[in-house]
């Protein structure tokens, strides 16, 4: 099958800015978190003059309970405000001693609680002096979750991209490689799609495998609609080929509503896969031009597809233009069509907001 991508160079929009709005219906996996603390607050490196000193004194098995009940006060009464005095001093209380290496305490600590001692400054600046080194020490450890190694990965990458993939192509096969190529592939999503969909494709088949591919496939369509179409095409699993044909098709529809949905129509059966890739077009062309889009949706049979894709148009344009939006909606001939859209709309409305007598 050869999907093509083009019209003549007078009709071919220029390309979009992408957008940081999604649709109602998309149900994929999320990427996860580099890090537990958000990168917006700053970290405070002069220690808290109301934070106790740290003692060099105490045993490995001392200092350990100290900094378990210290995590367990935070866990239990969290503020982001106080995050960077806290980083500051658990950073000051984990460095207080040379008796111990840092990698020492913090591979003790139990697994809910490790993912503190990973936004700190002092923690990433050891693993990096040594990158390779910490990824040894990390897959050693069953306690070490995707979102750390992802923390690793990504400095890592930044610091030496080349390396970071000789070790990850050089991995034997096993738990541990599995979980640092979930990372690098979530890692890449954003900035190179391509190479997400490469550590993807090295990813054990399942649920978390697709989810990665089908958001690759949907950011790579967004730069290169006929690439990814290519690609798509030579993957031989029918039902995996059928979900990233409609993740391209909602990529391209940044670039092109229109022949986004004619191509997803022709090319994929009729279903949920269908049913979902229509209604996140519906989304995005309705972020363009509501109006086309609304015309377009009004074409759809009675359904799951036209119930998911109205809901999608009216929620975009019920709160950017909500009077030609009821124009709209009113213009539309009497029946189901005008009614499943009316409610929809209302459903736009703040909860604060009056209902209009």
């Amino acid at each position: 099958m050869v999907w093509k991508f083009s019209r003549s160079a007078e009709d071919s929009p220029p390309p979009r800015a992408e957008s940081s709005s999604q649709p109602a219906s998309n149900a994929g996996i999320e990427p996860v978190e580099r890090a537990w603390l958000p990168p917006s607050e700053p970290v405070i490196t002069t220690v808290a003059q109301d934070f106790p000193p740290a003692q060099t004194n105490l045993s490995k098995d001392a200092l350990l309970a100290r900094v378990v009940a210290y995590l367990r006060e935070w866990e239990d009464q969290d503020d982001s405000e106080l995050r960077p005095q806290r980083l500051q001093e658990l950073d000051a209380l984990l460095n207080g001693t040379n008796t111990f290496d840092l990698f020492d305490i913090v591979q003790e600590l139990p697994p809910d609680l490790m993912g503190f001692a990973f936004a700190l400054s002092s923690l990433q600046q050891r693993m990096m002096a040594d990158p390779k080194a910490a990824a040894d020490w990390m897959s050693a450890h069953t306690n070490i979750s995707e979102s750390q190694a992802l923390t690793l990965l990504h400095h890592w990458g930044q610091k030496d991209r080349e390396e970071m993939r000789q070790y990850l192509t050089g991995l034997p096969e096993g738990e541990w490689k599995q979980t640092v190529i979930a990372a690098a592939s979530n890692d890449a999503l954003t900035s190179d799609p391509v190479e997400a969909i490469v550590w993807a494709r090295q990813m054990n088949p399942g649920e978390q495998q697709t989810s990665f591919l089908q958001m690759a496939t949907t950011k790579w369509a967004k730069r290169d609609p006929e690439a990814v179409a290519q690609w798509v095409g030579q993957v031989n699993d029918p039902a995996l080929r059928e979900q990233l044909a409609g993740s391209l098709a909602v990529g391209y529809a940044e670039l092109d509503p229109a022949l986004a949905a004619g191509w997803v129509v022709q090319s994929v059966q009729p279903g949920e896969v269908l049913d979902r890739s229509l209604a996140e077009i519906a989304w995005t062309w309705a972020m363009q031009e509501p109006v086309a889009a609304g015309t377009w949706v009004a074409r759809f049979p009675e359904g799951p597809a036209r119930k998911m894709a109205l809901g999608n148009l009216m929620g975009v344009w019920g709160n950017r233009d909500r009077a030609a939006a009821l124009d709209w909606i009113e213009g539309l001939p009497g029946g189901s069509l005008q009614t499943e859209a009316a409610v929809d709309l209302l459903e736009t409305i703040p909860a604060a907001e009056p209902s209009a007598q």
